[in-house]
C-alpha cells in the first residue's frame, strides 16, 4: 500500500469510528461524501451539537504529520458554510469544529477543537 492510500485509509477509518462514536453516544450522525471544491466535512452531525448542526473536519495524522490548527479550522469552517449553503440552512445554525486523533489512544482521547468565537459570539 502506498504511503498515499495508507493516509486515506487511516482517514477513512477514524471517520467511521468517529461517526460511531456519535450515534453510540444517542448523536444522529453522518459521514459525508467528497465533494472536491464543495467538500461539506468528514462528519455532520444533524441536531443537539451544543445546539446546533455539527459539521466535523477528522484529522488522524500521523507520526510525521503536523497538527495545523488555524488551517484546519478554516478548512472546517469553509465546509460547513458549503454544507448549509447546499442545504439552505443559514450559517448562524451550523458549527464547525475539528477533531483531532490521539495517536496510540482511545477515541474518547480525541481532541475537540472548535474556535471561541464560533460558541461565543465573533
Amino acid at each position: 500500500m502506498t504511503t498515499r492510500k495508507s493516509h486515506k485509509a487511516r482517514g477513512t477509518n477514524f471517520e467511521t469510528q468517529l461517526r460511531d462514536y456519535f450515534r453510540g453516544n444517542g448523536y444522529d450522525a453522518e459521514r459525508l461524501a467528497r465533494a472536491g471544491k464543495l467538500d461539506e466535512g468528514d462528519i455532520v452531525v444533524r441536531k443537539d451539537f451544543l445546539g446546533s448542526i455539527g459539521i466535523i473536519e477528522a484529522k488522524a495524522p500521523g507520526a510525521s504529520n503536523r497538527i495545523d490548527l488555524s488551517g484546519w479550522i478554516k478548512e472546517s469552517q469553509v465546509e460547513a458554510k458549503n454544507y448549509a449553503e447546499a442545504r439552505g440552512i443559514a450559517e448562524e445554525n451550523i458549527l464547525s469544529a475539528v477533531v483531532i486523533k490521539a495517536r496510540g489512544k482511545a477515541l474518547a482521547d480525541s481532541y475537540l477543537v472548535f474556535r471561541l468565537g464560533d460558541l461565543f459570539g465573533k
